[in-house]
């Protein structure tokens, strides 16, 4: 059992350098050492692939988002980033149908409602995010 342990490894590992996006397989290489030990230890299989599955889910479920953040690196806000959250004046109305103006710090800027519904004229919005090169508003009520 111990040489399908290190294949688990093995395989595991070859998969994580050859995707793209980081950390999807490493999981199951580090469950795989812990089964290694235990076959070593002439344990059960039952008790090896327990152990390899908690110990995926569990170093997956506490590593991945520290080492996330970590591979992530620093983002630097823009100065399109500052609007979320601010508030804005609509210039030109909102509809589910037809993209809006809002003039946010001084910018004019097109917009879209996240919640479908027509905004007027002279109302009142909180920017919620930056789709591209509009906004999306949310209206105050």
């Amino acid at each position: 059992m111990t040489f399908i342990w290190i294949s688990v490894c093995i395989v595991s590992i070859v998969v994580e350098l050859v995707t793209p996006t980081a950390l999807i397989s490493i999981w199951f290489a580090v469950g795989g050492v812990i089964a290694i030990i235990l076959s070593l230890l002439a344990l059960p299989i039952w008790i090896q692939v327990v152990s390899f599955l908690i110990v995926s889910i569990i170093s997956m479920l506490v590593v991945r988002p520290i080492a996330s953040s970590y591979l992530r690196g620093n983002v630097v806000a823009t100065n399109a980033d500052r609007c979320i959250g601010q508030t804005g004046i609509v210039l030109k109305r909102i509809t589910a149908n037809e993209w809006g103006e809002v003039k946010v710090r001084g910018t004019l800027w097109h917009a879209i409602s996240c919640e479908d519904q027509c905004i007027e004229v002279e109302e009142k919005v909180k920017i919620i995010a930056i789709d591209g090169v509009k906004l999306v508003v949310k209206k105050i009520h």
